[in-house]
């Protein structure tokens, strides 16, 4: 089971869920996106979170992950979040983007 949310904080979650061992637990995993994916496979992801394989439903692990994705998204710096808004409005490949940023990080 997957699912997709957004924007939280300027980035896009794609989660997923799946049956562990006898099926009786679920573990779950999150993509952070840049932009909102069409599924959780094709994200093109700024970085993943593992939501553990101790959950007794689906819901309940898509429900966790996502908590874990939006947690570690408040941690992020105020500028990644303004790279993940610019990349979304703007459409720029992710190297330049950083790129771009670093250079006027660094001239301010």
């Amino acid at each position: 089971m997957e699912r997709i949310w957004g924007p939280v904080n300027g980035f896009y979650l794609a989660a997923y869920a799946a049956p562990v061992g006898e099926g009786d637990r679920y573990a779950s995993y999150a993509k952070v996106c840049w932009t909102q994916p069409d599924s959780y496979w094709d994200a093109d992801c700024a970085f993943k979170v593992f939501g553990g394989e101790h959950h007794a439903s689906e819901e309940g692990a898509l429900s966790a992950v996502a908590q874990d994705a939006r947690n570690e998204i408040s941690y992020l710096p105020r500028h990644a979040r303004a790279l993940a808004a610019q990349r979304q409005r703007d459409q720029i490949p992710i190297p330049r983007l950083f790129v771009t940023s670093f250079f006027r990080h660094r001239m301010a």
